[in-house]
């Protein structure tokens, strides 16, 4: 009777052993499932939060470069508030990666005291006084900084990519040196705040606003047109027969349109006034024949064929055989940056491919020039003794309010030939925007 008996026994242990190994096994599997998923969510993590921490050193190299220049207080204080609100999100950033927070105390500290720094010096000069040449250079060490931390992060973006990134050796990489902040004046508190609802422009050319936002007075003053209207309107745009376009649908937002459409291009005719709000083509581009001064010809020829007069070229770009060339209305001697038209031409052959007139469509409006309350010499006198004034000329440019302002605009360089355009308010004095002027091979743009 025994023997049955173990022989049960021993087929109980076998059954128990192999339940037990495969509960194992799917624990193990189930680990390492979950182990993976952690790995994956980290380097998810990881490169979001790298790349806004890439996007908020780069603003911050930018308002710092900016802010050598300024001049007056209300600029200072611009550029120091855009700061803290990049160092606040910079710190946001750096503290989601899995680094040790001991290895960071130069960087925190840096992007802690930067804005305050800039700041202090805003209070300074609203006081009467002047920036001190140690100061500015304090200015340039923050600069450097900025510029080689952004660096960093910038290469451990491509290392994380590419597969290579260790999280472990990237502190090393990040513990700053104290010697590359720099000495900094004073005692600065270190600022927590973040600033919400932070108005800001999108600078193209180099103003347009948030225009879809916006009640437009051309509009609102200009007869509603019908499709029918609409559909002639267009095909005379595109110089085609009418029969070759089709009804698309109707935008309704501020700029409310009717789009109109062939197999190759699409588009969109104001329901107010019957203005071009845009054109998209997606032709085929060919190799480039035409260089920049032919390509600005064919677009100021199909402005005015389109109705806008009076616009002047500004800044333009070149990318794969396209010409994209910004231009703003001109009147009573101001250039007026808000009413601003993209304009892309194919340098195979001159074809517009597309225009973006929404700024123009939208901020374009009847203006009071106020004379000036500030001679151009007495606002030269506030353009940064760093910077020499080579050209001047009257502009109106938005502000984060969502008005304008009359301005001079100062053209200017460094002692290392850099160009900035510094924009003095033509009623206080006052410093209203500085921007930097980019020379590449593919055009001119500003940040």
């Amino acid at each position: 009777m025994g023997k049955p008996k173990s022989k049960r026994s021993r087929i109980r242990l076998f059954s128990f052993a192999a339940a037990v190994v495969l509960a194992l096994s799917v624990f193990a599997i189930a680990g390492t499932v979950r182990a993976n998923r952690y790995e994956r969510q980290l380097r998810a993590s990881g490169e979001r939060a790298l790349a806004e921490l890439d996007d908020s050193l780069s603003s911050m190299q930018t308002n710092l470069q900016k802010g050598v220049y300024a001049n007056t207080a209300p600029m200072l204080g611009t550029m120091a508030t855009e700061l803290w609100r990049e160092a606040t999100s910079a710190k946001s950033s750096l503290a989601v990666l899995p680094l040790s927070d001991t290895r960071l105390d130069n960087t925190y500290k840096f992007l802690s005291q930067v804005g305050d720094f800039v700041m202090s010096l805003s209070r300074k000069v609203e006081a009467g006084e002047q920036i001190t040449d140690d100061e500015r250079q304090q200015m340039f060490a923050l600069l450097d900084f900025a510029e080689t931390l952004s660096t960093q992060i910038s290469d451990m973006r491509t290392q994380l990519y590419e597969g290579f990134l260790d999280f472990t050796a990237a502190e090393n990489t990040l513990a700053a040196d104290t010697e590359q902040i720099g000495t900094l004046s004073g005692d600065m508190e270190d600022t927590e705040q973040a600033l919400t609802e932070y108005p800001s422009l999108i600078y193209d050319g180099p103003f347009s606003d948030h225009i879809n936002q916006m009640e437009s007075e051309l509009l609102n003053s200009a007869e509603e047109l019908t499709q029918e209207q609409a559909h002639e309107r267009a095909a005379e745009i595109l110089g085609l027969n009418k029969d070759a376009l089709t009804f698309v649908g109707t935008e309704e937002d501020n700029s409310a349109a009717y789009v109109f459409g062939t197999e190759d291009a699409t588009v969109a005719v104001t329901k107010r006034g019957g203005y071009l709000l845009y054109l998209l083509s997606g032709s085929f581009v060919g190799e480039a024949t035409l260089q920049y001064e032919d390509a600005r010809t064919y677009a100021a020829d199909f402005l005015t064929h389109c109705g806008f007069t009076d616009m002047q070229e500004s800044y333009y770009t070149v990318s794969d055989g396209i010409c994209t060339i910004n231009y703003a209305y001109t009147e009573n001697g101001y250039i007026c940056y808000p009413d601003l038209i993209k304009v892309s031409v194919s340098l195979a052959d001159g074809t517009v491919l597309s225009a973006d007139c929404r700024g123009y469509v939208m901020n374009h409006k009847a203006r009071t020039y106020t004379a000036p309350a500030v001679t151009r010499e007495a606002a030269e006198a506030n353009v940064s003794p760093l910077l020499t004034v080579t050209d001047t000329r009257l502009a109106v440019i938005p502000t984060d309010s969502g008005g304008e302002v009359l301005t001079y605009e100062f053209h200017c360089k460094n002692e290392s030939d850099e160009e900035f355009l510094v924009y003095i308010s033509t009623q206080t004095g006052y410093e209203e925007e500085i921007l930097l002027l980019l020379y590449a091979d593919d055009g001119v743009l500003t940040k």
